[in-house]
């Protein structure tokens, strides 16, 4: 038998857009304490935002949910189970009695307290956003597929290669391994067929030969990073994104393929960081004085370096703030960095900029590393992009699982 969701306010604000995939019921308080949270001075940015997109959510969408109104039933069923008059206790007496007289409900909450209530006084099934499946899609999608297989398996598998086993998206990946875990191989998906993928090394001037992939996966954000027109990459600080990325694209530029590389960067400060104020020079100086002049005099060396690329005109920065009218021409490479810190409409008109030829490179950490609200879930750039360009066969997206930087980084990763 199926449930029929209902939603308290908290865990309407942290679904947001993703409520919206099946319908659910909210009591009548909920929509009081949404109004209220939008122009609350006691809450913080972040939830008066939540709150203002689940507002227009809800006016948007008025057919897909349903209102228990707070009436005399509702506040004498509260009493009832000796509970005061609150908006928690009112939100699940409209759960019980919803259940009761309309159709069995599942209750959601993320409120610790409300989630005791509701299973030792009003009886109600229960679980946390967490524990549903509403944003599974998206967080399932790391552009491969990890298997092992016995030997029989893997026998089987080889005789019928061209059966598509694992519903791949065209440049997605199989990463094959035996029982003991050891890889024995990597294929792309793509145009029908598999696709094998070599681990090669990345060769260029600046980096030499030196730049080979520590993992499986960073072997498939190269090989996506040669094959497809755009391809992103995922990963937590120090997984190695940005510099499997610059060191390709110089390779590229090397070779004669492409004459430069076009850097776009959103100058977004880190979340909770304190503004140093204004900065001197034109705007590739004040760039350079940003986290992207950072990140490039790390990677290449020094600042000498990235000058005399400057110099070369193999290398320009454009602030996002300065993209509209510019375009990307066929003989450049167009290299989106720290992208989680982009919207849906920021990250659109980066990729409007790019001409027919033009290669794309976008990477950065929407899981740990977005550094304002303004980009949160649904909002978020690189979300959506990869949920709306996976399978086509121009695009290839990559998640980097492992740090590689050092011991301590991989310890941060649990503060």
């Amino acid at each position: 038998m199926s449930l029929k969701l209902f939603l308290d306010t908290n865990a309407l604000l942290n679904l947001g857009v993703h409520a919206f995939n099946e319908e659910f019921v909210i009591s009548q308080v909920t929509l009081q304490e949404i109004e209220k949270i939008k122009t609350s001075r006691s809450k913080d940015n972040d939830i008066k935002y939540k709150a203002r997109c689940v507002a227009r959510l809800l006016d948007q969408n008025c057919g897909k949910y349903t209102v228990v109104p707070y009436d005399k039933d509702v506040a004498e069923f509260v009493t009832d189970k000796f509970c005061d008059v609150t908006p928690d206790n009112i939100i699940l007496a409209s759960a019980y009695l919803y259940g009761d007289d309309v159709e069995p409900i599942l209750m959601c909450t993320d409120d610790i307290n409300c989630k005791f209530i509701a299973k030792n006084i009003f009886y109600l099934d229960t679980k946390s956003t967490e524990e549903l499946n509403i944003v599974k899609e998206m967080d399932d999608y790391h552009g491969y597929v990890d298997v092992t297989f016995s030997d029989l398996e893997m026998s089987d598998f080889y005789r019928t290669m061209d059966v598509n086993h694992f519903d791949l998206l065209d440049n997605e990946y199989l990463i094959i391994r035996k029982s003991d875990g050891e890889i024995v191989d990597t294929l792309r998906w793509f145009g029908g067929e598999y696709k094998k993928v070599v681990n090669r090394t990345i060769r260029s001037t600046f980096f030499g030969d030196k730049i080979r992939p520590k993992d499986v996966y960073q072997s498939c954000a190269i090989d996506s990073i040669v094959n497809n027109t755009m391809t992103m990459l995922s990963g937590k600080a120090g997984s190695g994104k940005t510099l499997i990325s610059l060191a390709t694209i110089m390779s590229l530029i090397d070779s004669g393929e492409y004459d430069r590389v076009v850097i776009m960067f959103n100058p977004t400060k880190v979340r909770g960081a304190s503004d140093m104020g204004y900065y001197t020079g034109n705007a590739t100086e004040k760039a350079m004085q940003n986290n992207i002049g950072g990140i490039l005099t790390t990677k290449f060396g020094d600042r000498f370096a990235v000058d005399m690329l400057l110099q070369q005109e193999k290398l320009r920065l454009v602030s996002m703030a300065d993209i509209r009218g510019m375009e990307v021409r066929d003989n450049e490479i167009l290299y989106i960095t720290e992208a989680q810190n982009t919207s849906v409409d920021m990250l659109r008109l980066c990729l409007s900029r790019a001409s027919d030829k033009c290669k794309i490179i976008v990477e950065g950490d929407y899981y740990s590393q977005v550094d304002s609200y303004l980009y949160d879930d649904k909002k978020n750039g690189m979300r959506r992009t990869i949920q709306m360009f996976k399978g086509e066969d121009v695009f290839g997206y990559v998640h980097l699982p492992n740090v590689w930087r050092s011991k301590i980084a991989t310890l941060a990763e649990k503060l």
